[in-house]
């Protein structure tokens, strides 16, 4: 029986699926149930490729590096197939482990476009009817912070520059109001007699 195989590209990535459909579940022709094999091509990188198991730990951990990201959190993910976190320079560091015995872990590191792009290549293969593989098993579980932590450096950066301007008009409105008030005062001070040959000016 002829495999299928379905790709999904997107720029500098390329993710190509092969397998059968399962007849016991009235799959078409052109379904894939039964993934029998992967490969994730990216430019300048070594080829990945394994089973089905290696396909939604790689996913799965994609899938969970993007969510931390979007809510500014930076932690190290660490499976029994893939490790993915962050390096010093930003770029994404990735340990894929084989399930065969004396063989040494495959080691790559991507910039930002070539991690978008694998997301971009999920995507497809997530909104794609034809290829069967249930993805709600995939969905990261991220616990939300709760609302009583907060960044220390982000709330110095946010909240000290506004509480300082806050203050530096409240000091150049308080001198100002004195200026004008003592100006003010001065004036009702000076008495001006006119009526009389000489004029007084009285000066308190």
């Amino acid at each position: 029986m002829l495999q299928n195989k379905y790709s999904f590209n997107q720029s500098s990535t390329e993710l190509v699926i092969s397998g059968l459909p399962d007849y016991s579940n009235n799959d078409s022709n052109d379904n894939i149930s039964i993934v029998s094999s992967w490969k994730l091509s990216i430019i300048n990188q070594p080829e990945i490729e394994g089973n089905i198991d290696h396909l939604k730990s790689v996913i799965k951990t994609f899938y969970k590096f993007a969510a931390l990201l979007l809510i500014d959190r930076e932690e190290k993910i660490e499976s029994e197939l893939i490790d993915l976190n962050l390096d010093e320079s930003g770029s994404y560091r990735i340990t894929l482990k084989s399930t065969k015995p004396n063989v040494k872990p495959l080691k790559l590191n991507i910039g930002n476009a070539e991690f978008s792009d694998i997301i971009n290549c999920f995507d497809q293969l997530k909104n794609f009817k034809k290829i069967k593989i249930d993805f709600n098993e995939l969905s990261p579980n991220i616990k939300k912070k709760s609302i009583f932590t907060f960044n220390k450096n982000k709330f110095t950066f946010n909240i000290i520059p506004p509480l300082i301007a806050f203050f530096t008009i409240f000091i150049f409105t308080i001198i100002n109001f004195y200026f004008f008030e003592n100006k003010d005062s001065r004036n009702k001070n000076i008495s001006i007699i006119s009526d009389k040959p000489n004029i007084m000016i009285k000066i308190k």
